[in-house]
Protein backbone atom coordinates (compact mmCIF):
# COMPACT_ATOMS: atom_id res chain seq x y z
CA UNK A 1 0.00 0.00 0.00
CA UNK A 2 1.34 3.40 -0.96
CA UNK A 3 1.53 6.25 1.58
CA UNK A 4 -1.34 8.07 -0.16
CA UNK A 5 -3.54 4.96 -0.01
CA UNK A 6 -2.72 4.46 3.69
CA UNK A 7 -3.61 8.06 4.52
CA UNK A 8 -6.90 7.76 2.63
CA UNK A 9 -7.73 4.54 4.49
CA UNK A 10 -6.99 6.25 7.81
CA UNK A 11 -9.10 9.24 6.80
CA UNK A 12 -12.03 6.96 6.02
CA UNK A 13 -11.59 4.96 9.25
CA UNK A 14 -11.35 8.12 11.33
CA UNK A 15 -14.49 9.59 9.77
CA UNK A 16 -16.35 6.32 10.43
CA UNK A 17 -15.12 6.31 14.05
CA UNK A 18 -16.46 9.81 14.70
CA UNK A 19 -19.69 9.10 12.82
CA UNK A 20 -20.19 6.11 15.18
CA UNK A 21 -19.68 8.46 18.13
CA UNK A 22 -22.45 10.75 16.87
CA UNK A 23 -24.76 7.78 16.35
CA UNK A 24 -24.01 6.53 19.87
CA UNK A 25 -24.73 9.96 21.38
CA UNK A 26 -28.03 10.15 19.49
CA UNK A 27 -28.99 6.69 20.76
CA UNK A 28 -27.79 7.54 24.30
CA UNK A 29 -25.53 4.48 23.98
CA UNK A 30 -22.87 5.34 26.55
CA UNK A 31 -21.32 1.85 26.36
CA UNK A 32 -20.47 2.36 22.67
CA UNK A 33 -19.19 5.86 23.44
CA UNK A 34 -16.90 4.35 26.06
CA UNK A 35 -15.43 1.94 23.48
CA UNK A 36 -14.55 4.74 21.02
CA UNK A 37 -12.27 6.73 23.36
CA UNK A 38 -8.72 6.01 24.49
CA UNK A 39 -8.44 5.38 28.24
CA UNK A 40 -6.55 8.66 28.73
CA UNK A 41 -8.65 10.78 26.34
CA UNK A 42 -9.47 14.41 27.13
CA UNK A 43 -12.63 16.35 26.28
CA UNK A 44 -12.28 20.12 26.64
CA UNK A 45 -15.59 21.89 27.29
CA UNK A 46 -15.27 25.68 27.08
CA UNK A 47 -16.87 28.43 29.05
CA UNK A 48 -17.70 29.24 32.65
CA UNK A 49 -20.79 27.13 33.22
CA UNK A 50 -20.91 24.46 35.94
CA UNK A 51 -20.02 21.79 33.38
CA UNK A 52 -17.13 23.68 31.74
CA UNK A 53 -13.66 22.21 32.10
CA UNK A 54 -11.42 19.40 30.96
CA UNK A 55 -12.73 15.86 31.34
CA UNK A 56 -9.74 13.53 31.57
CA UNK A 57 -10.08 9.81 30.99
CA UNK A 58 -12.79 7.87 29.22
CA UNK A 59 -14.77 7.29 32.44
CA UNK A 60 -14.90 11.03 33.20
CA UNK A 61 -15.89 11.80 29.60
CA UNK A 62 -18.73 9.29 29.52
CA UNK A 63 -19.95 9.41 33.13
CA UNK A 64 -19.20 12.96 34.23
CA UNK A 65 -19.74 14.79 30.96
CA UNK A 66 -21.82 12.97 28.33
CA UNK A 67 -24.25 11.33 30.78
CA UNK A 68 -24.53 14.61 32.67
CA UNK A 69 -25.45 16.73 29.64
CA UNK A 70 -28.16 14.20 28.77
CA UNK A 71 -29.47 14.35 32.32
CA UNK A 72 -29.30 18.14 32.67
CA UNK A 73 -31.05 18.71 29.35
CA UNK A 74 -33.75 16.16 30.14
CA UNK A 75 -32.62 14.25 27.07
CA UNK A 76 -33.43 17.17 24.75
CA UNK A 77 -29.87 17.96 23.68
CA UNK A 78 -29.16 16.98 20.08
CA UNK A 79 -25.88 17.12 18.21
CA UNK A 80 -26.24 16.67 14.45
CA UNK A 81 -23.10 16.36 12.35
CA UNK A 82 -23.72 18.40 9.23
CA UNK A 83 -20.25 17.99 7.70
CA UNK A 84 -17.29 15.72 8.50
CA UNK A 85 -13.75 16.35 7.28
CA UNK A 86 -11.02 13.85 8.10
CA UNK A 87 -7.35 13.14 7.66
CA UNK A 88 -5.06 10.55 9.24
CA UNK A 89 -4.85 12.40 12.61
CA UNK A 90 -7.92 14.63 12.94
CA UNK A 91 -11.61 14.73 12.25
CA UNK A 92 -13.36 18.08 12.11
CA UNK A 93 -17.13 18.04 12.48
CA UNK A 94 -19.43 20.93 11.77
CA UNK A 95 -22.32 20.35 14.10
CA UNK A 96 -25.71 21.85 14.86
CA UNK A 97 -26.77 21.51 18.52
CA UNK A 98 -30.15 22.24 20.03
CA UNK A 99 -31.72 21.62 23.39
CA UNK A 100 -34.21 22.79 25.98
CA UNK A 101 -33.53 23.39 29.64
CA UNK A 102 -35.81 25.09 32.14
CA UNK A 103 -37.74 26.80 29.34
CA UNK A 104 -34.51 28.08 27.79
CA UNK A 105 -33.49 26.98 24.32
CA UNK A 106 -30.05 26.33 22.91
CA UNK A 107 -29.37 26.59 19.18
CA UNK A 108 -25.68 26.80 18.25
CA UNK A 109 -23.26 25.78 15.56
CA UNK A 110 -20.17 23.92 16.73
CA UNK A 111 -16.86 23.04 15.16
CA UNK A 112 -15.64 19.91 16.98
CA UNK A 113 -12.00 18.94 16.46
CA UNK A 114 -11.33 15.28 17.25
CA UNK A 115 -7.76 14.04 17.52
CA UNK A 116 -7.46 10.36 16.63
CA UNK A 117 -4.66 7.96 17.51
CA UNK A 118 -4.52 4.19 17.01
CA UNK A 119 -8.20 4.04 16.05
CA UNK A 120 -9.45 5.80 19.19
CA UNK A 121 -10.54 9.34 20.01
CA UNK A 122 -7.84 10.88 22.22
CA UNK A 123 -8.94 14.51 22.39
CA UNK A 124 -12.02 16.61 21.61
CA UNK A 125 -11.85 20.40 21.37
CA UNK A 126 -15.11 22.18 20.50
CA UNK A 127 -15.51 25.72 19.22
CA UNK A 128 -19.02 27.18 19.70
CA UNK A 129 -20.66 29.89 17.61
CA UNK A 130 -22.15 31.51 20.73
CA UNK A 131 -20.23 30.79 23.91
CA UNK A 132 -22.41 33.20 25.90
CA UNK A 133 -25.55 31.26 24.95
CA UNK A 134 -23.82 28.00 25.83
CA UNK A 135 -22.79 29.28 29.27
CA UNK A 136 -26.25 30.66 29.93
CA UNK A 137 -27.93 27.40 28.93
CA UNK A 138 -25.79 25.21 31.22
CA UNK A 139 -25.78 27.73 34.09
CA UNK A 140 -29.56 27.72 34.62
Amino acid sequence: MHREEAVTANEDANAVLVRRAYEAVAARDLQTMHSLFAEDAVWHFPGRSPIAGDYRGVDAIVRDFLARVVELSGGTLTAVATDILANDRHVVVLQHSTGQRKRRGLDVTVCQVFRIQDGKIVEVTPHYSDLYALDEFWSL
